[in-house]
């Protein structure tokens, strides 16, 4: 059984500016969404634009927070 997570982006000092994800997307568990946040935040974070402090936050459809995953800047080669 599969179940709804969404995937907001969160900036700011303390997070408060949120972007959401309306729509989510179904996993089998709660790790593969986890890992799907983790693979978001790090494909956006290689385009050349600076982030600062967002964050992909991961919720379960019952609004619970299950893992935060941060953009890392480009390294330049």
């Amino acid at each position: 059984m599969s179940s709804r997570y969404f995937f907001h982006i969160r900036h700011g000092e303390h997070g408060e500016r949120v972007s959401i994800d309306d729509e989510g997307t179904e996993f089998a568990s709660a790790r593969e969404a986890d890992d799907y946040g983790a693979r978001v935040a790090c494909d956006i974070s290689m385009d050349d634009f600076h982030y600062g402090d967002a964050e992909v936050s991961v919720v379960d459809a019952s609004g619970n927070e299950i893992a935060r995953h941060p953009f890392y800047p480009k390294l330049n080669s």
